[in-house]
């Protein structure tokens, strides 16, 4: 019985939370769109089979992995400020959650809303005749989901808290992207472990963080 309530409180944040802010995944997707038709396609004849593939895995990558991570981290940062998300929180917080598991329920809508996106652009990519292989569309979405998260922790900060967290989310994207297209197939396999041991340490970080989280903003009086 325990276990579905937390079920459904989970599920309740979540459906609540994407209500909220469908336009701005309505948005996400049709930038996600527009961007992956008129991204470069195709890549520079060369006769160096190393400079080929360097190219290809870049035009594969660079857009998905940049352009969506950048909004995976701007629906993360959407999460926390406005004032319908603060009176959500403040309902979420009777939940019948542990903060951790209240984090990951938070955790779920930007994710959603940013595999959506990159989802939207793989599409684009496709109909426009030069999609990323499944593996390499993988990795990007590996990515944009690792960045998402670390992203999460910015909401929780501020000033130069707030935009070292992002700094650190765009940055976890290019190391991913730097493996990806210079080391092959083995730098696939360390995208996919650096993605999700980033997550990991990502989603339990904003846990204890959310854990001492007060929705409602402090109010000084002066006499």
């Amino acid at each position: 019985m325990s276990e579905r309530k937390h079920t459904s409180a989970v599920a309740a944040i979540v459906i609540a939370r994407l209500r909220i802010q469908r336009r701005l995944l309505l948005w996400c997707c049709a930038a996600a769109t527009l961007v992956g038709c008129i991204q470069p396609h195709g890549i520079v004849t060369t006769s160096d089979p190393l400079a080929a593939r360097l190219a290809a895995h870049s035009v594969w990558l660079a857009g998905p992995v940049f352009f969506c991570s950048l909004l995976g981290i701007a629906v993360a940062l959407a999460q926390r400020g406005d004032e319908g998300l603060r009176q959500l929180e403040m309902c979420e917080q009777s939940a019948p959650l542990f903060g951790r598991e209240r984090a990951r329920a938070s955790a779920l809508v930007p994710c959603i809303m940013a595999t959506v996106a990159a989802f939207a652009y793989w599409l684009a990519q496709y109909i426009s005749g030069f999609a990323a292989p499944p593996v390499f569309f993988s990795v990007a979405l590996a990515a944009v989901l690792a960045a998402t998260l670390v992203a999460l922790s910015a909401t929780l900060r501020q000033k130069s808290a707030r935009w070292f967290y992002v700094l650190l989310a765009f940055g976890s994207a290019t190391i991913v992207y730097f493996f990806a297209v210079y080391f092959g197939a083995p730098g696939l396999a360390i995208g996919f472990l650096f993605c999700g041991g980033v997550s990991l340490i990502a989603l339990r970080q904003y846990g204890e963080a959310l854990a001492r989280y007060d929705p409602i903003p402090r109010v000084t009086h002066e006499y």
